[in-house]
């Protein structure tokens, strides 16, 4: 793999260039990585009271169920 670097008049690395395939798979690492976190975040949360129930949630932003429904 061959990595190339964009730098500036100065010389400091501004970008970066990588082959397609090397992105490709750093993406769907990243998309995995993104998934564990929520997932954890979502097994803390699940016996967890609300902060705040939908219907206040809906009204502090102005709307109502049936615009949701809508």
């Amino acid at each position: 793999m061959e990595i190339q670097f964009i730098t500036d008049a100065k010389g400091k690395k501004t970008a970066a260039i990588i082959p397609f395939a090397e992105w490709e798979r750093t993406e769907k690492a990243k998309e995995i990585l993104e998934h564990v976190y929520l997932s954890e975040i979502i097994a803390k949360r699940r016996d967890s009271k609300p902060a705040i129930n939908l219907d206040n949630l809906l009204k502090a932003e102005g709307l109502t169920r049936a615009e949701l429904e809508s």
